[in-house]
């Protein structure tokens, strides 16, 4: 079976067409006169005979840009999954780091599914990600770590109950306080399979990702196939996390968070970030992306279908109350109604905003960024970061003091690569 089988189905999946959008269309351009960033040429990583695949990106509380990506394990059906750091130009630094013990446990279709690690205070890596079983869709919650600059250990289980878990499209953090946070959407405890909604569970690390707490329900309702986010507010008293809802029998799927502020332990009842009113029955892989500044403002970018094809787009707001309440959302750019698209949104130290995405240019996907100056009202020109050769697909993005990282696959039949570019971070 094709890896790229569900990459495939996501872009192919065609949707049925929201409350009044802010902002106008934006067209792509050159990015020597769009953004005041100066980009590297792309950096191609790994090893090419493995297909290098699903990038994931984070910075670490000293500063370091972590990377990692999958690639085909030898004589094995499945991949694994490498952690380096990278320099400035975008290159790694040192020896990758394996992160599952066991060759090709790695799931072979990434995307928003991809394995996710997380930096602890002192510079370990924790990594989460899900193991497949035979049966369709499920597998069993798995997680390594490695202190600085050393092997990882030896992978456990982190689901608890001895249920297999069921998609398992994930996300980890470290917090303020150190602790790591896991958290998970899961239909284990399905019982009517007509209904695709799941819930969403969360265990807790207090040894920074060496050892996990029981796993608890912290969500139901859920979209299935959309990964959540985690973002921590007022020093770490706040936990945020974001997820699809899906409202029935509609099948309604707009994006939420709901807020803890006893570590973890307990959540609020979701709040909208867009009541996009976009309807889909399938899948559509595609969770909405967030992040807190340092002042405690919560942004969030996203693709919707819309209700509409018109309403089809990028689509970005915030909330300055911590979650309870987000403002009306601004139209980054138009987007094809028929085609999932992805999104990823950070800040740097002075609470610029940078977002990148997938848009589809001349019938292929391909990767954009635009940025946005602490309380401006405007984006800056859109600029295409991909070179339009390839389908560009995943993007992420990773901010350290100095620079800003953008990552994605591209993809071309079943040959695949990593691209990295650069940038030092501007100050217009």
């Amino acid at each position: 079976m094709s890896r790229w089988l569900l990459v495939v189905a996501s872009f192919s999946l065609f949707l049925a067409g929201c409350a009044q959008t802010e902002g106008t269309d934006s067209t792509s351009t050159d990015l020597s006169t769009s953004l005041d960033l100066s980009f590297t040429e792309p950096v191609t990583i790994g090893n090419p005979e493995g297909n290098p695949s699903d990038p994931y990106m984070r910075t670490g509380a000293n500063g370091k840009v972590f990377l990692s990506w999958t690639e085909e394990a030898e004589n094995e059906e499945g991949r694994n999954v490498l952690v380096a750091t990278l320099g400035g130009d975008g290159r790694v630094s040192g020896e990758p780091r394996q992160m599952n013990g066991q060759p090709g446990e790695i799931s072979s279709h990434g995307g928003e599914n991809l394995a996710k690690f997380t930096v602890d205070l002192n510079g370990g890596v924790a990594g989460i990600w899900m193991k497949p079983l035979p049966e369709h869709h499920t597998g069993e919650m798995r997680f390594s770590h490695a202190d600085s600059d050393a092997l990882f250990s030896s992978t456990a289980t982190l689901n608890t109950d001895g249920k297999a878990v069921n998609h398992a499209f994930s996300t980890i953090t470290t917090g303020p306080d150190g602790k790591v946070y896991a958290a998970w959407i899961d239909g284990r405890n399905r019982t009517d399979f007509e209904d695709d909604r799941q819930q969403m569970f969360m265990a807790i690390s207090e040894d920074g990702g060496r050892s996990y707490g029981e796993n608890h329900l912290i969500a139901s309702g859920v979209c299935p196939c959309c990964r959540p986010n985690i973002a921590f507010l007022d020093a770490g008293e706040t936990l945020v996390v974001s997820h699809r809802f899906v409202t029935k029998p509609e099948n309604i799927r707009n994006h939420v968070v709901i807020r803890s502020t006893d570590g973890g332990k307990t959540f609020t009842d979701p709040v909208l970030i867009s009541d996009d009113g976009w309807v889909s029955s399938g899948c559509p892989h595609a969770g909405a992306s967030i992040t807190a500044d340092n002042r405690d403002t919560i942004h969030s970018v996203w693709w919707t279908g819309g209700r509409t094809d018109e309403e089809a787009g990028i689509y970005y707001t915030s909330s300055k109350d911590g979650g309870q309440s987000f403002l009306p959302r601004q139209l980054i750019t138009k987007a094809s109604a028929k085609r999932v698209l992805h999104t990823q949104v950070r800040t740097d130290q002075n609470n610029t905003i940078y977002a990148v995405w997938v848009n589809i240019q001349e019938e292929k996907p391909q990767i954009f960024l635009a940025h946005r100056q602490a309380d401006a009202a405007e984006w800056s020109p859109i600029a295409q970061l991909s070179d339009g050769t390839q389908n560009a697909l995943y993007p992420m993005l990773a901010i350290d003091e100095d620079r800003i990282y953008v990552t994605w696959t591209d993809k071309k039949g079943e040959t695949s690569q990593v691209k990295v570019r650069t940038a030092l971070l501007t100050d217009g």
